[in-house]
């Protein structure tokens, strides 16, 4: 049997993307549920799903297997834990939750059920990010010291809760979550210091920018990342990853699809460059596929509650020291690279 799922709300990404993907990787889609019914019956006749329910609860009740939360930031907690005490595993939007203790709270519920917690990083699953690990693993540009950054896009002056503090809003839920996390697969292990300075509008984070301080760790030397984003600026996303011997340049890291990906750049001594294609790939596909093969086999699924967590822990830091001006913050944990894999760590 297909796994099957159910869908809390119509989202505009479950509409666009994880629906899609879930069919296209084998799922089948049984039921999606919205406070406002209109709205729900709506999707459900434009992406053929077979049951509306009213409201969200209604969705937990129904014969599915698995749920995908694309709400806004601050029901993820509340709606993921309501989900696996009802037995269901569940894929959940970025970020997992408002900080590091909701996000724990949701990792040991999944795990004392014995069920699936996954984050909905959907960039980390296109194979082009294999390949970054790989580039980076076999030394091409020496142990990394620097990684820089950005992701900012125009975000509409109009209702959407990314403008709403109390629901979760700005710019570092929204996209600085993506930097936090990409610096860290990059870097390879877990920083030990955030600083961050902003700007607000609408009481929530427009624009910022933020360091993170990596240590040294086995053999390789201590590295810093300097990123910015923003949800009033022109589109731009980039990183750049800076080492002892050359650099990775990576146009649109985060939302290539299908077709529409930049070749990353390796840079070496004497001005040498060198494109390395991007397969074509749609990362929501590979996510649920990979979220399927987890379900079957009991393997880790990469981008994990606990890496959910471990994401959680550096972006509050960068929160904390955002409301001190730019006062650095200390993190503690974890820091050294994990077996399996760049970027995986408990929190």
């Amino acid at each position: 049997m297909p796994p099957r799922w159910g869908i809390l709300g119509a989202a505009r990404i479950a509409r666009q993307a994880v629906v899609p993907a879930i069919r296209e990787a084998g799922g089948d889609v049984v039921v999606v549920g919205c406070r406002d019914r209109a709205r729900g019956e709506e999707f459900a006749s434009a992406l053929s799903v077979e049951m509306v329910v009213q409201g969200y609860q209604a969705v937990l009740d129904s014969d599915i297997d698995c749920v995908y939360i694309p709400l806004p930031n601050s029901l993820h907690c509340e709606w993921a834990v309501a989900a696996l005490e009802r037995g269901l595993h569940v894929l959940c939007e970025k970020p997992l939750a408002l900080n590091r203790l909701q996000a724990r709270q949701m990792a040991a519920r999944a795990r004392s059920a014995d069920l699936l917690l996954g984050e909905a990083v959907m960039y980390r699953h296109h194979p082009r990010w294999a390949t970054l690990a790989s580039l980076l693993d076999s030394g091409r540009i020496g142990p990394v010291r620097q990684i820089s950054g950005n992701f900012a896009f125009p975000l509409a002056a109009g209702p959407d809760y990314r403008w709403e503090a109390e629901m979760g809003g700005g710019a570092l839920y929204d996209v600085g979550s993506y930097l936090v996390s990409g610096a860290r697969f990059l870097a390879g292990r877990e920083p030990v210091s955030a600083c961050a300075i902003g700007i607000a509008r609408r009481q929530v984070d427009e624009t910022v920018a933020f360091g993170l301080r990596f240590p040294e760790v086995h053999d390789e030397p201590a590295l810093v990342a300097s990123l910015t984003c923003g949800i009033s600026s022109a589109e731009s996303q980039w990183l750049r990853v800076v080492g002892t011997d050359g650099e990775l340049v990576i146009e649109e890291p985060f939302t290539a699809w299908r077709g529409g990906e930049p070749p990353i750049r390796l840079r070496t001594g004497a001005g040498r460059e060198e494109e390395i294609p991007s397969p074509p790939a749609d990362p929501y596909c590979e996510m649920v596929r990979a979220f399927h093969h987890s379900l079957a086999t009991g393997e880790p699924f990469p981008t994990s509650g606990e890496e959910g967590v471990a994401n959680l822990v550096a972006l509050d830091a960068v929160f904390e020291s955002l409301g001190r001006d730019g006062v650095p913050v200390a993190i503690g944990g974890q820091h050294a690279r994990q077996a399996g894999g760049r970027g995986i760590a408990a929190g």
